[in-house]
């Protein structure tokens, strides 16, 4: 019986985001916004670097080692005005940042990696996407 614990154990230790430097060992960085999609009046519209160059929206969102994390920039879109700065936490593949004052102006996105970008989504109640961000890591001179 206890052979069987410890693997159960062992199976949700290896899914867990912490395994082998996976999603949490990851996020920690300077994250810069190069393309993003938002649901505008029931039309999925889209915004490519491009786009942001020729508007001047620079958007970057760094996530501290201590759990902090600070917004930088113009952000395109409201969902990110609310604070600049606050606390951020992982579970699973959804990352939430923490308003420091007021917990009803949390933001909870869904993440996931993919050739070294993040990919950052938000859903409202409906399903509809309010925000769908790609950011590449700002290398650090």
């Amino acid at each position: 019986m206890k052979q069987k614990t410890a693997y159960l154990k062992l199976l949700a230790w290896l899914k867990s985001p912490a395994v082998f430097g996976r999603k949490i060992q990851l996020l920690p960085g300077k994250w810069e916004l190069y393309e993003y999609y938002v649901d505008v009046d029931n039309e999925l519209l889209h915004f490519e670097l491009e786009y942001l160059k020729a508007n001047n929206i620079l958007f970057v969102i760094s996530f501290l080692e201590n759990r902090e994390f600070i917004v930088a920039g113009n952000p395109p879109v409201k969902l990110f005005q609310p604070f600049s700065e606050g606390k951020w936490s992982v579970a699973r593949n959804y990352i939430s940042c923490i308003h420091p004052k007021d917990f009803r102006n949390n933001i909870e996105f869904q993440f996931a990696f993919e050739k070294g970008n993040l990919k950052l989504l938000k859903k409202d109640a409906m399903g509809k996407i309010e925000f769908f961000g790609f950011f590449r890591l700002v290398k650090q001179p």
